[in-house]
């Protein structure tokens, strides 16, 4: 009980932060770009929370980084009370009959969604007094940050349903297969998945694992390319910058890709009819936990969705 109260007193809240951003980014050069600092300091309030608490909470390595189990325990809290902390001006200015604050909403990447621009906008022009905060992160991490109450919205994939969180189905996207300039394919006509065969490839960091992109995974598998990739990322704009680049064959949204096919900067490949999809939610805290401001950002949002009906939510079919 002693050291519990000694870690309560002194323990620094901007720290908390820092080890936050840490945990979420699985890097202290990340964290450091996220957080505006520089790498060093970011390290340096890492090895000051370790000290405040008394434990490592992260073990690094060339090869490695990983939470111990004090830092996934810490982690837990830290993101309660961070998002309690952020809560509070929230309920304060409600208090007082109008919505102010920062909105957060977290989303995965290359979001692309006329749908998505008219929300913020109807939200923006309901809440004059209010601004938005568009975090692009992970899928996996957006999910995190609606659960601990970090963000007020998230869009992305969903691989396992949370029973604590409502996901609404968004939008839907076809994927294909595209080569850049540089490729032998690149402006080739009547190919087939023959001509795909032991291709090189570039991929999403989880298409192979995460449950929502099984069918991107398949799209690979159909076309024969090689198993092992030549370059990944979590971030569809550095997929498509390797393509691009002629690093290798990758898949991208087919609405995404259209204007870069018009100019010249992609190609698209076979399958041309067997085109992979993946479905977009909204994740958002259950109705009875969220805040007025957190409401007024899912209003707007459904508010639109109310217009449109799934079959006309769906890109590059």
């Amino acid at each position: 009980m002693a050291e519990e109260r000694k870690v309560s007193r002194h323990l620094d809240w901007n720290l908390l932060r820092s080890f936050v951003t840490i945990a979420q980014s699985s890097s202290i050069t990340a964290a450091a770009d996220r957080l505006n600092l520089t790498q060093p300091t970011v390290s340096v309030s890492l090895r000051r929370l370790e000290e405040q608490v008394g434990r490592r909470l992260i073990d690094r390595s060339p090869q490695s980084f990983d939470l111990t189990e004090a830092g996934r325990a810490l982690l837990a809290e830290a993101l309660e009370i961070l998002g309690a902390v952020e809560r509070l001006q929230v309920r304060l200015d409600a208090a007082e009959g109008v919505i102010r604050g920062e909105a957060r909403i977290a989303l995965a990447s290359h979001v692309v969604s006329d749908l998505f621009d008219e929300a913020i906008a109807l939200f923006s022009a309901r809440h004059p007094e209010a601004s938005l905060f568009l975090d692009v992160v992970s899928s996996r991490v957006a999910i995190e940050q609606v659960a601990a109450r970090q963000a007020a919205l998230a869009v992305g994939l969903v691989s396992d349903r949370d029973p604590m969180l409502d996901c609404i189905p968004f939008y839907r996207q076809h994927y294909a297969l595209y080569c850049g300039p540089r490729h032998r394919l690149f402006g080739r006509t009547g190919l087939t998945l023959a001509d795909l065969h032991d291709e090189v490839s570039v991929g999403l960091l989880t298409d192979r694992t995460d449950k929502a992109f099984l069918e991107v995974a398949g799209l690979r598998f159909r076309a024969g390319l090689r198993p092992e990739v030549a370059g990944r990322s979590r971030n569809l704009e550095e997929i498509r910058r390797m393509i691009i680049a002629g690093v290798g064959i990758g898949p991208m949204p087919v609405h995404i890709a259209a204007r870069d096919c018009a100019d010249g900067m992609l190609w698209r490949l076979p399958p041309y009819d067997q085109t992979a999809t993946t479905e977009v939610f909204l994740i958002s805290a259950a109705d009875r936990a969220l805040s007025p401001l957190e409401k007024a950002v899912k209003a707007a949002f459904l508010d639109v969705l109310a217009d449109v009906p799934p079959e006309d939510r769906v890109y590059g079919g």
